[in-house]
């Protein structure tokens, strides 16, 4: 049995620090960034969260994460459904999610926990329901749903068609991932970032984030159904700092290396170290350093046989955080990103998305109202500046490790008891 990512929320930290200003050894001050708080506790209540796989299926599992909890997570039913109009799923397509046969499960602290196989043909971009009931106290997850939507209501509803006193959930119920038996899809696509990938100002629910767009071009496309796609994109993440989010050289090996299937990884991320260097110079990082990080992150994919693309920074002028030297910082990691050659590809989202008469901007038509996230134009733009090429030919990654590393893996894969021909990676 081959499994495959096709859709991730991934988890990240409440970071409880207040904002403050910190005393240094020379009598001056700094000032510490302000973390987010935990909201108040799920308690015997049911949060619906609404999800789209990026490929069809014929079985499917869920993960859910209780990695940043300091406390076990009780989790009293998890149902799964096709899902209807907002807070509604279609009451005959409901199955229930079972943990080694058990309807309800405790996840201790720090773990994730994948349920049991859900048998179920499903085409690619089915819009799914995921409730899960609470009967005691437990922290909402840390990472807000700025794209998605979920509701939450009192009382065991996960078999309900429809809640009758349903709120808007401003975070989502502990799922992190769908993983898939697909179909057709052999490989995944995982897009690792900040806020930009997530799709944060896209219209919420519609699945219109650039990873979202991307899956639809690869499954228009004969020759690139074979993929899935996982959006790894977590608002406000930096290369080299935690605050709001873990930094992403602390979560690439759980939200990149650890999803089945993967095979190629794009990152975009660096616009957050610039701004946050302007918001705390204490925090400032240089353009060699944002290089050093990205540097890390090729040679952990190389590692393990993936092939990694590099996405260009975004252009941001406008945005409250917009200087000058970020601006020049910008440039030189989007030249080092595209001449250095130092990823196994380039994908040119700044050329995409930026206005040809003022390139340190957003195109006006492509741009929301803070100068800094595209609008689902502009999302869509993003999605062409990955060349489908790097989907229909199985070139290597950059090393001989590399390489290497993916012979390895499919030789594995190969000698795997229950391997069916015509799966190999």
């Amino acid at each position: 049995m081959v499994w495959v990512g096709a859709w991730a929320h991934d988890p990240t930290a409440y970071n409880l620090s207040p904002p403050a200003s910190l005393a240094r050894p020379d009598g001056s001050t700094r000032l510490q960034p302000a973390g987010y708080s935990a909201l108040p506790p799920y308690r015997n209540e049911t949060v619906r969260e609404i999800v789209r796989l990026s490929a069809a299926s014929s079985r499917l599992r869920l993960r859910l994460s209780n990695e940043f909890g300091d406390r076990a997570l009780h989790l009293g039913s998890v149902h799964i459904a096709l899902a209807s109009d907002n807070d509604s799923i279609i009451g005959p397509s409901d199955h229930i999610v079972t943990f080694a046969g058990l309807g309800s499960v405790i996840i201790p602290p720090g773990a994730p926990l994948l349920s049991d196989p859900v048998d179920w043909q499903l085409p690619a971009f089915t819009r799914l329901s995921v409730s899960v009931f609470y009967p005691e106290d437990a922290v909402p997850p840390a990472h807000t749903l700025f794209t998605l939507k979920a509701y939450a209501a009192p009382g065991d509803l996960t078999t309900t068609e429809r809640f009758s006193d349903a709120t808007a959930a401003r975070t989502g119920n502990h799922l992190s991932e769908i993983d898939i038996v697909p179909k057709t899809a052999r490989h995944c696509v995982v897009a690792f970032g900040d806020s930009i990938t997530e799709g944060v100002v896209s219209t919420p629910g519609a699945f219109h984030s650039w990873p979202d767009r991307l899956a639809e071009r690869l499954a228009a496309d004969p020759a690139t159904r074979q993929w899935a796609v996982v959006n790894a994109g977590i608002g406000s993440n930096r290369l080299l700092h935690d605050t709001p989010s873990t930094n992403a050289l602390a979560r690439f090996d759980r939200d990149v290396l650890s999803v089945p299937g993967i095979s190629i990884v794009i990152v975009l991320l660096g616009v957050n170290d610039i701004q946050y260097s302007h918001r705390f110079p204490y925090q400032a990082v240089t353009s060699a350093q944002m290089i050093a990080a990205l540097r890390q992150l090729i040679v952990r994919a190389h590692e393990h046989g993936i092939r990694i693309i590099g996405g260009t920074i975004t252009a941001f002028q406008g945005s409250p955080d917009y200087t000058e030297q970020g601006e020049a910082v910008r440039q030189a990691v989007n030249n080092w990103i595209r001449v250095s050659k130092a990823f196994d590809g380039v994908a040119d989202f700044d050329s995409a998305t930026r206005d040809p008469a003022q390139p340190t901007r957003l195109l006006a038509g492509l741009e929301s109202n803070g100068h800094l996230h595209p609008n689902d134009a502009g999302y869509a733009a993003m999605s062409t500046a990955v060349g489908l090429h790097y989907f229909t030919r199985p070139s290597p990654c950059g090393n001989r490790a590399c390489r290497f590393a993916q012979v390895l893996s499919r030789r594995r894969a190969l000698q795997m008891p229950g391997w069916e021909k015509g799966n190999e990676r």
